[in-house]
């Protein structure tokens, strides 16, 4: 890798794969000063906005649209997070939810009086959200995004930060939209947490360019002038599903890149040299059980439901009421 890291400005990094989790060619590189893990090299804007407009959902999702078992686990996995900080959420007025996917965030936003304006660059889920949930999503990328600075009170990122070929400038594009007492949300994968549950060589993605843990996407938040919101820290705490708000002060780089490295070079490690999966609790067989259970409740529970619509409508009014489950 010619590159220096985006995040710590290193360069030593090591080569950790050379295929995608499809067996196709693929070179993944960890950097040895912090511990992020990236496509090598990394995608031009131009090569991801073709990628985005028309074969990611498929080719990742299999499929156009979401099936109901989907948008049944969608919505009722974001019941969840809402209810769990309410406290945040009933604060909120406008929200922007960039690579809003099939939209189930939005429509519980709008269910609790947020007006969410959505960005989400593949077109067959642009079109779903607008048709099948009547969301104000328009299809197309950040970079061909245009809003005033301080627009929004809350901008979610769910799942998008690591297809960003360079998140720290994108985060500062965000920084200016994000009103001065907002607040930014962010989820993405935890790569060590994935490289455990993976069967080996079942990990990297030509999407996914950033591969994240705490450490790096706290990094990469701090370096667009964010840091952690005090009243979601200790939920968030270990976790990569965090709240930020815009900085007081001036950014210091955080002790530990280097340890965090050598955390990640041995989990990838760890990763390689196995050939099952390693979840944190249980074992692989009995993970692989539960997890075909929870499916079949999902295709089962969302089969009670005429359309996709309609499971919408259940998880608002659950929502709405104050709920968590359905």
């Amino acid at each position: 890798m010619t590159e220096s890291c985006q995040l710590c400005g290193g360069a030593d990094h090591i080569t950790i794969s050379r295929k995608d989790r499809h067996g196709g060619d693929l070179v993944t590189v960890l950097c040895m000063n912090c511990g992020v893990v990236t496509n090598d090299p990394i995608p031009t804007d131009e090569e991801l906005a073709a990628f985005y407009r028309s074969a990611y959902r498929k080719e990742y999702k299999g499929t156009a649209e979401p099936r109901m078992r989907q948008v049944w686990r969608n919505f009722s996995r974001l019941a969840a997070h809402v209810s769990a900080y309410r406290d945040i959420y009933d604060r909120r007025e406008k929200c922007l939810d960039l690579g809003a996917g099939s939209g189930e965030f939005m429509f519980l936003a709008k269910a609790l009086g947020i007006a969410c304006t959505g960005i989400e660059p593949n077109e067959d889920y642009s079109a779903y959200c607008r048709d099948r949930l009547d969301l104000d999503v328009r299809t197309q990328t950040l970079e061909e995004t245009k809003f005033a600075p301080g627009s929004f009170d809350l901008i979610r990122l769910s799942h998008v930060l690591e297809h960003m070929r360079d998140p720290v400038r994108s985060l500062k594009v965000l920084h200016r939209w994000l009103a001065k007492d907002g607040v930014l949300y962010i989820e993405v994968p935890d790569i060590a947490v994935e490289a455990d549950r993976k069967v080996r060589g079942r990990l990297f993605h030509f999407g996914h360019i950033f591969n994240f843990n705490p450490y790096t996407l706290r990094l990469a938040a701090g370096l667009a002038g964010f840091e952690v919101l005090p009243e979601a820290e200790k939920r968030g705490a270990g976790r990569t599903g965090v709240f930020f708000h815009k900085s007081a002060g001036r950014f210091a780089m955080p002790a530990g890149g280097t340890k965090n490295a050598a955390g990640m070079k041995a989990s990838m490690d760890s990763h390689f040299a196995r050939a099952m999966p390693r979840p944190a609790t249980g074992s692989a067989l009995g993970r692989f059980v539960s997890v075909n259970r929870l499916r079949l409740r999902e295709m089962l529970a969302a089969k009670r439901f005429a359309s996709h619509r309609a499971i919408a409508d259940h998880f608002a009014t659950v929502v709405r009421a104050g709920g968590d489950r359905p």
